[in-house]
């Protein structure tokens, strides 16, 4: 399974975007564990597209998440953190402290 992450937004707007892509494959079991767990808590393959503010602020940082669990087409969400619910957080928290941008 791979995720990809990217997000933008903030001051640096998109001149500032960082992705982070990790192959769970490639991790050690134990991480690649924890952030399997969060994604399937987050039920992130039966969440919208998008789960983004009505009126966010232009230095808001939006996200999107795209997982391909070979299983199929890959799911892709465009969220705001704070749109986002604890378990989606977490995964994004985990994933933008343990994996270095691209």
């Amino acid at each position: 399974m791979r995720l990809i992450l990217t997000c933008t937004g903030g001051f640096a707007g998109k001149a500032g975007a960082q992705t982070r892509t990790v192959d769970l494959a490639q991790l050690p079991p134990e991480q690649a564990s924890e952030l399997e767990r969060l994604l399937r808590a987050s039920d992130f393959f039966e969440l919208p597209s998008r789960l983004v503010k009505d009126a966010p602020k232009s230095w808001d940082f939006k996200y999107q998440l795209a997982v391909d669990d070979d299983h199929g087409a890959p799911h892709c969400v465009v969220y705001h953190l704070d749109q986002a619910s604890p378990s989606l957080q977490q995964l994004t928290a985990k994933l933008n402290d343990e994996v270095a941008p691209d």
